[in-house]
C-alpha cells in the first residue's frame, strides 16, 4: 500500500471571508454599559474607600494617583467596549457556525457542525431584561463551551439553538 497525500491547493477552498455576517443586537451594547457603570462604581467604591481609610493615603499625593488610576482603567475599559462592539458578528452556515469578535485582536471562531456535542442558551438578569441572550455551543474533546455568541434576542438564540441540535442529531443518525 503506498501513502498517498497530496496537496490541497489554497485558491480551490472555501472562504471564510465570503460568510455574510450578522452583528449582534445593538441592545446588547447597553448592555455592556451598564456592566460597565456596575464595574466602574465597583471600583471606585474600592478606591474612596482605600483613600478614607488609609492614612497614607488621605495625607499624601497617593489618592490622587489612586483616582487617576481608576479614571484611566474605567475609560480605557468604556474605549475598548465601544471600539470592538461593531467587530462582534456571527453566521450560521450549512456545515458551520462563525463568530468574530475583536477590535485591535480579531477573533474568527469556525465551530462545525460535526464537531458540537450540545448547545444551550444562557440568559443573565440584565440580558433576561432586554429579552436577549447568548447561545452557547460546546464540542467534542473541550472542557467548557467553545464558542459563546452574546447579544442574540430570545427567539432568536432559542431558534439557533433548536436548529442547531436537530442538525448535529440529524448528522449523527446518518453516521449509524
Amino acid at each position: 500500500m503506498d501513502f498517498i497525500n497530496s496537496p490541497v491547493a489554497l485558491e480551490s477552498l472555501p472562504k471564510v471571508d465570503d460568510a455574510l455576517l450578522q452583528p449582534i443586537h445593538p441592545l446588547y451594547l447597553k448592555i455592556l454599559r451598564l456592566e460597565w457603570l456596575i464595574s466602574s462604581s465597583i471600583l471606585a467604591i474600592i478606591a474612596v474607600t482605600l483613600i478614607y481609610t488609609v492614612d497614607s493615603l488621605r495625607h499624601s499625593y497617593g489618592w490622587m494617583i489612586m483616582a487617576g488610576v481608576v479614571l484611566v482603567l474605567a475609560g480605557l475599559y468604556y474605549y475598548l467596549q465601544e471600539k470592538s462592539f461593531p467587530f462582534k458578528q456571527f453566521a450560521v452556515r450549512d456545515k458551520d457556525v462563525i463568530y468574530q469578535k475583536g477590535w485591535l485582536i480579531r477573533t474568527l471562531t469556525v465551530c462545525p457542525f460535526n464537531r458540537i456535542q450540545n448547545c444551550s442558551v444562557q440568559t443573565g438578569p440584565l440580558e433576561r431584561k432586554h429579552k436577549l441572550a447568548s447561545l452557547i455551543i460546546y464540542t467534542a474533546g473541550s472542557g467548557g463551551a467553545d464558542l459563546r455568541i452574546p447579544g442574540l434576542l430570545q427567539e432568536e438564540a432559542d431558534g439557533l439553538r433548536h436548529f442547531i441540535l436537530e442538525k448535529i442529531h440529524k448528522e449523527a443518525d446518518e453516521q449509524l
